[in-house]
């Protein structure tokens, strides 16, 4: 024979189970993976690359402001240029 209380706890026993298989599996971290040393030298290299092509775009750039007379802040509102980067 169960008891009221006892039938009640059992009950709440199974909803607690059955939401806890309803539960959306955890998505794991993602952690980084590991940069091997052929990647990290390839990154290396194309951020030599980026820097040698932003100083050049800047002499270039200046060149042109000293040739119109214009600041160079001129220039890069003139061809819609971040002035930050």
């Amino acid at each position: 024979m169960t008891t009221d209380s006892s039938h009640s706890q059992s009950n709440c026993n199974l909803n607690m189970k059955e939401k806890k298989s309803k539960k959306k599996p955890r998505k794991s971290t993602n952690k980084p993976k590991e940069t091997s040393d052929s990647e990290k030298r390839k990154i290396i290299e194309l951020m030599h690359e980026y820097n040698d092509l932003k100083d050049a775009t800047q002499l270039v750039l200046g060149a042109l402001a000293t040739l119109k007379s214009v600041p160079i802040r001129s220039v890069y509102a003139t061809y819609n240029l971040p002035r930050d980067e």
